[in-house]
């Protein structure tokens, strides 16, 4: 038998996308022998631009809502209107391809950071990187499924696919609650990525999943903490 015939068949890029949700060990194992970010990148990023094109002017109308809920005078609402029409609605729009890299940047600092000094794994970024990257390809379903939701609505008022939506739905000028926040927490989505990454880093990181699930669990717990007690003072940057 030849070196070529032993040589591991790479996925490609139409295998690696349907992988990640039907064979995402596998799928995992290609993206450590070779690392790619960019095709997840470019479908986050033109997905996440789509939807907002088609829920805009439904969450912008909630958002007046709210405010007019807790009176805003007129003049300062007719404002608010104003630059939520303006070039700012473009910016936002702009900035998303560098927010989205930016916050994968992060969170894979984090993760190798908690898997390599904690943990004694051995990955790179550029693997934890790929790792942030394919698994946010299930938060494009979540963001699928809610944009349909809002849709169909008109409203983005008590649209969730977390254990939130077992409680009533906050009145628009209402701080939601602390279980209401908790409860958010647990997304489908959210553990279904979560679980790409247990399997992530156990293959670019070279651990057992035990301990790759030790580091994400760890991680996720500590974001939960954080996010549930600042979330009714920050708002929605933290999930409030």
């Amino acid at each position: 038998m030849n070196a070529e015939t032993m040589e591991t068949k790479e996925m490609g890029l139409i295998s690696r996308i349907v992988g990640i949700f039907s064979a995402p060990t596998e799928t995992f194992e290609s993206i450590n022998r070779k690392p790619t970010w960019l095709m997840p990148f470019l479908i986050v990023v033109i997905l996440t631009i789509t939807m907002q094109y088609f829920v805009r002017d439904i969450g912008m109308k909630d958002q007046v809502a709210k405010m007019e809920a807790r009176g805003m005078s007129d003049e300062q609402l007719e404002m608010v209107k104003k630059q939520m029409s303006g070039p700012a609605q473009y910016i936002g729009i702009v900035a998303i391809p560098v927010v989205t890299l930016a916050i994968w940047a992060i969170i894979s600092g984090i993760l190798m950071l908690g898997t390599n000094t904690a943990m004694g794994g051995q990955a790179t970024f550029k693997k934890m990187f790929a790792v942030q990257a394919w698994s946010s390809l299930v938060g494009m379903l979540g963001g699928i499924l809610k944009t349909v939701l809002i849709i169909s609505k008109g409203s983005t008022q008590g649209v969730a696919t977390s254990l939130a939506i077992i409680l009533p739905t906050p009145a628009l000028a209402e701080t939601p609650p602390v279980m209401y926040r908790l409860l958010s927490k647990f997304d489908v989505f959210t553990i279904w990525a979560l679980v790409l990454w247990v399997i992530g880093i156990a293959a670019v990181g070279n651990l057992d999943t035990k301990k790759s699930a030790t580091v994400v669990i760890a991680i996720w717990v500590l974001w939960i903490i954080l996010s549930v007690a600042l979330g009714g003072v920050l708002g929605p940057m933290f999930g409030g």
